[in-house]
């Protein structure tokens, strides 16, 4: 489900408002309403909007970002992001039950050997490649091993 109009809603709740305060009375009494000094820093801001506007958005972003300097988001966990991904680009070829056992394979297979850093630091050596090619080898050869001795 995706919204053509998300914030239509809150445009029908104002449009909705406006018209209650008008039938009420409460535009008119808000019209004869005369605030204190309390008013004067809004006011200012309110005749330098563009101005306010466009210092506060750099100070807003800048300050973001600091925070997100010395409170970074938590890392990604590389285990949680491979199966999917594995299972995504295996289901294009196989079944859902194969490519489960499968990527269940290949994650065990390189979480034991240590190297699911090295899958996810993007090496494009020759030697990686052919190492990854033949943990998938293993993997299928296991798999399909493991289906076949399933339905007997």
């Amino acid at each position: 489900y995706v919204p053509l109009f998300p914030w239509f809603g809150a445009v029908l709740a104002g449009i909705a408002a406006i018209k209650l305060a008008s039938v009420t009375g409460l535009l008119a009494r808000l019209g004869t309403w005369i605030p204190g000094r309390w008013s004067n820093p809004l006011t200012f801001i309110g005749r330098h909007s563009l101005a306010f506007y466009l210092i506060h958005q750099p100070l807003l972003f800048g300050s973001v970002w600091l925070f997100s300097q010395v409170m970074p988001a938590a890392p990604q966990d590389k285990e949680a992001g491979f199966l999917p991904a594995c299972q995504a680009q295996c289901e294009q070829q196989r079944d859902s039950k194969f490519c489960t056992s499968y990527c269940g394979c290949m994650l065990d297979t390189l979480k034991g050997e240590g190297s699911l850093d090295k899958l996810y630091a993007n090496d494009q050596s020759s030697v990686w490649k052919s190492h990854l090619a033949d943990l998938a080898e293993t993997c299928t050869a296991a798999t399909e091993d493991q289906m076949q001795g399933g339905q007997q």
